[in-house]
């Protein structure tokens, strides 16, 4: 292990001779990454480290078990490398006394399948494009603070294949880019895609969006969707009333090769959606709501962060208690707010999406009974690999949907209590807005917040944060959509938010009426603890081969739950197999909202266009 001194001559001669990061991609079709840092180095021990807490993440999901082929150089002799016995991401050398630098290539393989939820567990390329986060693709010396290592990147892409991203370019010869100097944490937060099918929209003149796809009949955008976005750039504008970042790039993918996610980065976001993601209706409808989430990130979550996330290096542990902050605030202010104002989402859909939220987690989060909100937040990284069965149970990352409730709770407060003269709008403006800011970071605790809020409308919101995050509750907030004029109901009509997330994930939902979860094929991909389907003794995992002698299908299970008599199923799991009698006759159950005509309609009212 390095000293402090080795750690403070490390970082004076960091700031002489900045560290270079080459990656050549030529190969990336095979999904291989072939990478050169170059380190300033003295003689004596020295430590590097591969980047493990990924902002935007919250989980130490730095993808190191893709990191192969390992070699250290110094003053042309190969140095032995030594892995940290208890810290796996950190390696320690001895330089050479007449070493001035230390090369340590390596490639990162992108693996062909995904195998967990981090950015580096799934697919990264494709034979037509690829998506590089520069965390997968570097080491860096131990010590200094990732703002204080000066970089030098380049890459080299397959030939032809044209590439989008926020990092300054300094040239481009051929097939290589030469990247502007900038901090190790600008680069990270600062990923490229590059392909052979490429599109370009610009929407104003310093928003834009690049896309790469695996066919270039994907890459069709409707103009409407595109005046939306428009639309919502200024949205944000007037929500906020600045902006944090100098220009802004969707970065979009679109492939069924590669899982579908969204990163949110100061000047970008990594928005990877299956390839029909805007040429397919119906799956339109869930990848243009993930753009607004992304966007809000650059003022909730980038500029204004969590003091326990707002960490000095990718090594220190992020402590993510205020995670509810982070994600449930772009929840509200991305997923409900500006969709609504932009246009993005219609307000009927916008209202099944909240009516969806609500119901799922009070009919199937029977989890909420021992876990409080606040530790599905502390406990991210205990969550985020965890198997999908017994969702229900454990409870899931459920700080992003239930501080939707909780945020819209706050604001029909203020609404409330200021006589309508202000809202959460008034808090967003002084919590994330002027004056205008080139990106940075500016910490924020929990007493922050509490002061924030009691600059808009004097109330004891620490109490009334703290009963809802923190206490055990068999119920959400469900108060807040009756404070804004609507109810939330169950009936037999179709929820027009869940069809798309079905269509989208294979799915059948049946858990508001006989508790299961199905995935198209017949397994049983969730279960909801005290619902029918687990009194008949059903559990995760299990396959369904018939219902009722009928052959299983998505039509199947919603035409016998349709006919309100008791289900028989077929089901197995390995290679046993049983007969299980539900006893259900409720029918079809979907969740909606409903007007309460006595109320004033404050929800429409937090939706409408500014």
């Amino acid at each position: 292990m390095q000293s402090l001194a080795a750690v403070l001559l490390f970082a004076a001669a960091l700031q002489q001779q900045p560290m270079t990061v080459a990656v050549d991609a030529r190969d990336a079709r095979r999904g291989l990454f072939h990478t050169t840092v170059t380190m300033p180095a003295h003689a004596g021990a020295m430590r590097f480290v591969y980047p493990k807490w990924i902002p935007g993440e919250h989980l130490p999901s730095g993808p190191i078990e893709e990191m192969m082929g390992l070699r250290v150089t110094a003053a042309g002799q190969t140095l032995v490398w030594h892995r940290d016995p208890a810290d796996m991401f950190a390696f320690d050398i001895e330089v050479p006394k007449d070493a001035a630098q230390v090369d340590v290539s390596f490639d990162y393989v992108s693996p062909p399948a995904s195998y967990g939820s981090g950015y580096g567990e799934s697919p990264n390329a494709t034979q037509h494009l690829l998506d590089l986060p520069w965390n997968h693709v570097v080491v860096y010396p131990a010590g200094p603070r990732t703002d204080a290592i000066p970089v030098q990147a380049s890459l080299q892409l397959p030939q032809g294949w044209m590439f989008e991203t926020a990092l300054p370019v300094a040239s481009k010869r051929g097939d290589t880019i030469e990247f502007s100097p900038v901090s190790l944490t600008t680069l990270v937060d600062s990923p490229v895609i590059a392909g052979e099918h490429f599109r370009e929209i610009p929407f104003t003149n310093d928003v834009r969006m690049g896309i790469v796809a695996d066919t270039d009949a994907a890459l069709a955008l409707p103009q409407d969707r595109i005046a939306q976005l428009t639309k919502l750039v200024a949205q944000t504008d007037a929500l906020f009333g600045a902006r944090h970042y100098r220009t802004y790039r969707w970065l979009v993918t679109l492939s069924d090769l590669v899982g579908s996610q969204g990163l949110e980065h100061h000047e970008s976001s990594d928005n990877r959606f299956a390839e029909h993601g805007f040429t397919d209706p119906e799956l339109q409808k869930l990848t243009i709501g993930t753009l607004t989430h992304e966007l809000t990130h650059s003022w909730n979550g980038k500029y204004r962060r969590p003091a326990g996330l707002a960490t000095p290096d990718y090594q220190k542990p992020m402590l993510g208690e205020l995670l509810w902050v982070y994600e449930g605030m772009t929840r509200y202010l991305g997923d409900f707010v500006l969709v609504s104002r932009s246009g993005v989402r219609s307000p009927e859909l916008v209202r099944e999406h909240v009516a969806f939220v609500a119901a799922n987690l009070d009919r199937n989060r029977t989890g909420r009974n021992w876990r409080p909100l606040s530790d599905t937040a502390l406990g991210a990284a205990s969550i985020g690999d965890a198997p999908f069965a017994w969702t229900a149970y454990r409870r899931a990352f459920d700080y992003y949907d239930e501080s939707l409730l909780i945020w819209l709770d706050a604001d029909t407060t203020i609404r409330r209590k200021s006589g309508g003269t202000k809202s959460l709008d008034d808090f967003a403006r002084a919590f994330y807005g002027p004056p205008s800011t080139a990106p940075m970071v500016k910490p924020y605790t929990f007493d922050d917040v509490v002061a924030a809020l009691n600059g808009v409308v004097a109330n004891d919101w620490a109490s009334f944060l703290r009963e809802r995050v923190d206490r055990i509750t068999p119920h959400p907030p469900l108060g807040a959509l009756e404070a804004a004029g609507w109810r939330l109901v169950y009936n037999d009509q179709p929820n027009d938010y869940m069809k798309p997330r079905d269509y989208s994930s294979h799915r059948i939902d049946a858990t508001f009426s006989i508790g299961i979860l199905f995935h198209d094929d017949g397994k049983i991909d969730d279960l909801t603890p005290g619902t029918p389907a687990a009194e008949a003794g059903l559990m995760p995992g299990m396959t369904v081969s018939s219902i009722n002698g009928r052959k299983f299908s998505g039509e199947v299970v919603k035409e016998e739950i349709a006919a309100k008599k008791p289900l028989e199923l077929i089901a197995g799991y390995g290679e046993h197999v049983g007969t299980y009698r539900i006893e259900y006759r409720g029918g079809a159950q979907y969740p909606h909202l409903e007007r309460i005509e006595a109320k004033a309609d404050l929800l429409s009212e937090i939706m409408r266009s500014r």
